[in-house]
């Protein structure tokens, strides 16, 4: 009989559960997502977890015009490291670092100043970098 209601309650909860672009694309507008008519949501994945959530929003765009258009509508710019290094014992310095210029993947970022986070990236290699991966990280 339990193991009978375990499996009922599974199956309820399979069938009613909500769509993850139903939260995933409201939070990443939150953060600034936007999209446009020429921009194709694929698929949507949403992890809930306390404190923490996250979603993930495959984006197709129609062309590299439509994509950069995008990127500057989100509001993001490209990742930036900021490593503070000490040569030879001395006073440390901060040396700016640009991660896109060395690897396939272009990751661009904007933080809310609750520390939540918006990623786009893409990678040239795929889909002639058309296909985004839109992930909105709640801090």
């Amino acid at each position: 009989m339990v193991a009978l209601l375990i499996t009922g309650m599974f199956t309820v909860s399979r069938v009613f559960h909500d769509d993850p672009c139903d939260s995933a694309l409201p939070f990443a507008s939150e953060l600034g997502l936007h999209l446009s008519d020429d921009d194709d949501v694929v698929s949507c994945e949403w992890q809930s977890s306390f404190p923490d959530s996250s979603g993930t929003v495959m984006v197709r765009t129609a062309s590299h015009a439509t994509r950069e258009a995008l990127l500057e509508r989100s509001g993001v710019t490209e990742e930036i490291d900021r490593p503070r290094v000490s040569l030879n014992d001395g006073p440390f310095r901060e040396e700016m670092r640009r991660p896109n210029l060395e690897r396939s993947e272009q990751v661009y970022i904007a933080t809310a100043p609750n520390g939540d986070q918006l990623r786009i990236s893409y990678d040239e290699g795929v889909e002639s970098g058309l296909l985004l991966t839109v992930r909105a990280l709640q801090v």
